[in-house]
């Protein structure tokens, strides 16, 4: 009696997802790998109910590698199987399932796309939303996606090589934080699109745009960007976009007025170097921060308002506001408050990725003065709807040369279209406005969909 030959699939892994093309088509190779040489004829196909398809011959051979060529967007069970040529008896048969044709999406930054809310809060998994963990392994997307001590990458080591597998054993048993935004989003994606979604987790806590830094890129796994480009590449080297939360690194007299340069920069190598020069770029507006130390205070104020600039600058991006985010921690945004953020995220990507009308939510647009230069009205534009209605809008303030002056009155228009400040005193042409300063402002202004309007300022009000 001949010995039973077993055969399994190499690759793709299950949960795998492959990016789609501009026709929502993408190939997928593959590998089998059997326990004897056999001979005969390979087949596959991509559905229980769909035919067989002949993939080719092998002779005296213990592996075949080959391709499906235009598999549609969605889930597919891969079957396979080897007859014998001459009596078509079936030899060997496997099969791997669901590997998805869908859409990647890159979440980089540090610790807020990380995440760190408590992991009592998780954002359930769901099929058809999968991660490609730092280990390189594809999974369904579930909390905590980054593993740092199981990253094959060694620039998100933080001890020696020789104790990553005690740290890794450490870790598993003792963490209760790793709630982030990443499955949140892709679930929402999914919803509206039917679209899977694979999350490209590259995040790193605690890290500069310095760190980031493309110039690196050759030091591959030694550095962020060439991990990530690392990464990209090893699920295909194309994706759909990329989110980004970052900036409370550099929000210090140090680093903070070459953040938006670099930024533009790092936005330009990144569509440059995947030769996508509309990429979307998503990424989010600092929160809030609970701190004694009013140090770089300052600075924070500068790195939001320079987000928000940046929004005209980069080209096919969207901010994304944060400024009634709760925390689980003086910096780090509760699980609750990222499920809520991840939604903002795939609300954006809704609108520059897949063609969406959507408005993207309050921003200031314009500012009137009238005629004695006591009352100024701020025109705001990308509300959904329009802002919800309050008795006062909390926020707001003027800047002249020698202090600070506070509207007497802060009202809403009948349409609610904008805010309407009224000062107690003339303001002269030099003053500036802000809208929420300082680490932890109090603010009450979104619209009807409960987005809050970005954070701005100073600005010239002529």
């Amino acid at each position: 009696m001949n010995e039973p030959i077993g055969m399994q699939v190499v690759g793709p892994s299950p949960q795998r997802v492959y990016q789609r093309d501009a026709m929502g088509l993408a190939e997928v190779t593959y590998s089998l790998r059997l326990s004897l040489p056999a001979s005969g004829k390979v087949e596959m196909r991509s559905a229980m109910d769909s035919a067989w398809v002949m993939a080719g011959l092998i002779r005296d051979q213990d592996s075949f590698d080959g391709a499906f060529t235009r598999l549609s967007t969605g889930s597919h069970f891969l079957q396979f199987r080897i007859r014998d040529g001459l009596t078509e008896d079936f030899i060997a048969e496997t099969q791997v399932e669901p590997v998805f044709v869908g859409d990647l999406w890159i979440l980089a930054g540090q610790s807020n796309m990380q995440g760190c809310g408590t992991l009592l809060e998780v954002e359930n998994p769901m099929e058809g939303v999968s991660c490609f963990y730092l280990d390189d392994r594809w999974g369904i997307a579930e909390d905590p996606m980054c593993w740092y001590f199981e990253a094959v990458d060694p620039v998100h080591w933080s001890v020696p090589e020789e104790k990553l597998l005690e740290e890794r054993l450490k870790e598993r048993q003792t963490r209760t934080r790793g709630a982030g935004l990443g499955i949140s989003f892709g679930k929402e994606l999914l919803r509206n699109t039917g679209i899977p979604i694979g999350l490209i987790v590259c995040a790193h806590g605690g890290t500069r745009m310095t760190q980031w830094d493309p110039a690196l890129r050759g030091q591959e796994g030694h550095s962020l960007y060439g991990s990530m480009m690392r990464r990209v590449k090893a699920t295909g080297g194309k994706v759909k976009g990329c989110l980004w939360y970052q900036g409370e690194s550099d929000a210090n007299l140090e680093l903070a007025t070459m953040y938006a340069k670099r930024m533009e920069h790092f936005v330009q190598c990144l569509r440059e170097d995947l030769q996508e020069p509309q990429l979307p770029f998503i990424y989010a507006q600092l929160a809030h921060f609970h701190s004694w130390d009013k140090q770089n205070e300052s600075w924070w104020d500068f790195i939001q308002h320079e987000q928000l600039r940046l929004e005209q600058i980069l080209g096919a991006c969207a901010l994304v506001s944060t400024a009634d985010a709760t925390l689980s921690d003086p910096i780090h945004l509760d699980a609750s408050s990222l499920k809520v953020i991840g939604k903002r995220f795939a609300w954006q990507a809704l609108r520059l990725a897949y063609g969406e009308s959507r408005p993207t939510g309050p921003r200031p647009s314009f500012f009137t003065w009238n005629a004695n230069r006591m009352e100024l009205t701020v025109h705001i534009t990308g509300m959904n709807g329009s802002l919800q209605q309050v008795d006062r809008a909390f926020g707001f303030q003027i800047e002249l040369e020698d202090r600070v002056c506070l509207p007497i009155e802060s009202t809403l228009s009948v349409d609610r279209q904008a805010v309407l400040l009224r000062f107690d005193q003339i303001i002269p042409y030099t003053a500036k406005l802000q809208y929420g300063t300082g680490y932890y402002p109090a603010l009450n202004l979104r619209d009807d969909l409960g987005i809050p309007m970005t954070l701005f300022g100073p600005v010239d009000v002529p």
